[in-house]
């Protein structure tokens, strides 16, 4: 419709400036003849645009790639405007009656044929010139607006990597953790247990400072992810004194792949305050990672009470999900329900190996 919209202007245009040609030298035929006679011509142009288009678009120009577009371009060009200035000749001669065409040498209708290609070729060169300008602009506004929405996208990844580490350092020093943690360093000091209240308080350091020093990567490796787990749980196991089992099985071509960042503590830190915690029976914090096909799988189990509302999430539950939307689009699970072989919950997280966002 755009097309026939354009090219009615044209011919508008057009039908005005030869009527009034026409009137100047003394010819008395009505705009709308003139107008009814160039129409069929210049929606000829409107049909045959749409392949000039298609052309462009399976043959871009481009500084790297220059001559075999502009070679087509010309080739296309002569094929076409032999035939259109033919028809186009045609039909004036028909509706016209210039010249009889049954009569008509070669010689006669050369200079007709060379007038009307040098017109249509002009046509062709501004046609294709102006659907590769704006080819060219729509491509730089499309990368604009992909570099803007990617930038966003970083944006928003970077911001809730923040509140993930602002979240793990409000728990870290959230005064019950440092209160029941300091409590168990004064409980072996206080019954001589000095070597296990040093190592205790190096853990509580090294948890500290790896919070502290938190890396801005959105992903970082998996083992580094492990060092930050392994800590949460050697402060929380003190806590628990022999209470707490833990089980882990790491598949280890897992271990060099990429995880985001912040991703293990806050499922294992819901898995001791809503499983272990809640029951003096719970003990088992269990965490399985393996590799298959372009999946990290990563299972973490507790045998504490059963999950009743799976449809609440907290905060550091939540911003994992954002996260992940964010990093992989669809193409992971993040579940979290009660175990169907065992009592206990079960936090079920299935994500690419590589991230279509970020390649870190």
């Amino acid at each position: 419709m755009i097309l026939f919209i354009f090219w009615t202007f044209i011919a508008v245009f057009l039908s005005t400036q030869l009527y009034f040609n026409g009137v100047k030298n003394g010819l008395t035929t009505s705009w709308l003849v003139v107008f009814k006679g160039q129409i069929p011509i210049w929606y000829s142009w409107a049909i045959i645009t749409p392949l000039i288009l298609h052309m462009v678009n399976r043959f871009p120009i481009s500084v790297d790639n220059l001559f075999k577009p502009v070679l087509i371009y010309v080739l296309f060009g002569i094929g076409l405007l032999f035939i259109i200035t033919n028809l186009t000749l045609v039909y004036m001669f028909i509706t016209h009656g210039y010249i009889d065409l049954r009569n008509t040498s070669i010689q006669e209708y050369s200079p007709y044929f060379f007038s009307r290609i040098s017109n249509d070729t002009l046509i062709y060169v501004f046609l294709l010139a102006i659907i590769i300008s704006v080819r060219a602009y729509s491509i730089r506004k499309k990368n604009e607006l992909d570099l803007a929405l990617a930038q966003f996208k970083n944006d928003q990844l970077q911001n809730e990597l923040t509140q993930a580490q602002l979240q793990a350092l409000k728990l870290q020093l959230n005064p019950h953790f440092l209160f029941n943690t300091l409590h168990t360093i004064s409980s072996l000091t206080l019954v001589g247990q000095n070597e296990s209240s040093a190592n205790v308080t190096t853990r509580l350091g090294d948890f500290l400072r790896r919070t502290l020093d938190f890396e801005e990567h959105q992903l970082v490796s998996l083992s580094k992810e492990l060092e930050f787990f392994d800590l949460y749980l050697d402060i929380e196991s003190v806590r628990f004194q022999d209470r707490l089992v833990i089980e882990k099985e790491i598949h280890p071509d897992c271990l060099g792949l990429k995880v985001p960042n912040l991703l293990l503590q806050p499922l294992v830190e819901n898995a001791v305050k809503h499983g272990i915690a809640k029951s003096k029976s719970a003990s088992l914090i269990s965490l399985s990672i393996s590799l298959s096909d372009d999946l990290i799988s990563i299972r973490l189990y507790n045998d504490g009470p059963s999950f009743n509302d799976k449809g609440e999430k907290g905060i550091g539950l939540q911003n994992i999900k954002n996260r992940l939307d964010r990093l992989y689009g669809e193409d992971y699970r993040f579940e979290i329900e009660n175990d169907t072989s065992n009592k206990g919950v079960m936090t079920i997280l299935d994500i690419p190996t590589s991230s279509p966002i970020l390649n870190e």
